[in-house]
């Protein structure tokens, strides 16, 4: 297990509602990134139809490590943040943590935080890849986000 972290921020001119109907609403992921979201599945919903537990199949391509995971997640959703984490099998289950935050300024400042250790050999160089990983999802929110708005 090699671990791997990101971030990245992003302005959208959207406002803050907006992002998080957008990020809140897992199940439709694919439709606006689905180059890393192939597939998402919703396990469980909330008394407001709001998805909480999913299944979804997270495809990452590196310097020729080409995989799909398929990732049992928990959805948490509050004011101004997303969280998204891996249901764990066990204690040595690695992590695979996903936090968006959205903060008002001129627009909205989203920002992606990911924590995970995946099964990639130890001759693929994963300098700088979450952070491209985390700047992906967030230049595909922000991309969807202006689609809707025009």
């Amino acid at each position: 297990m090699r671990d791997l972290h990101g971030r990245a921020s992003e302005l959208s001119p959207a406002p803050v509602d907006a992002c998080l109907a957008l990020l809140a609403a897992i199940d439709a992921y694919p439709d606006w990134h689905p180059e890393a979201i192939r597939e998402v599945e919703v396990l469980e919903r909330d008394g407001a139809g709001q998805p909480t537990r999913v299944v979804t199949v997270l495809h990452v391509e590196v310097a020729g490590f080409d995989r799909d995971f398929h990732l049992t997640m928990d959805v948490d959703v509050g004011r101004g943040r997303v969280a998204l984490r891996k249901v764990k099998a066990d204690d040595s289950d690695p992590p695979f943590d996903v936090t968006w935050n959205l903060s008002k300024q001129d627009g909205t400042v989203i920002a992606l935080e990911l924590d995970t250790a995946l099964p990639v050999p130890r001759l693929v160089p994963l300098g700088g890849v979450g952070d491209s990983i985390a700047r992906s999802f967030v230049n595909a929110a922000v991309r969807a986000l202006s689609a809707k708005s025009s």
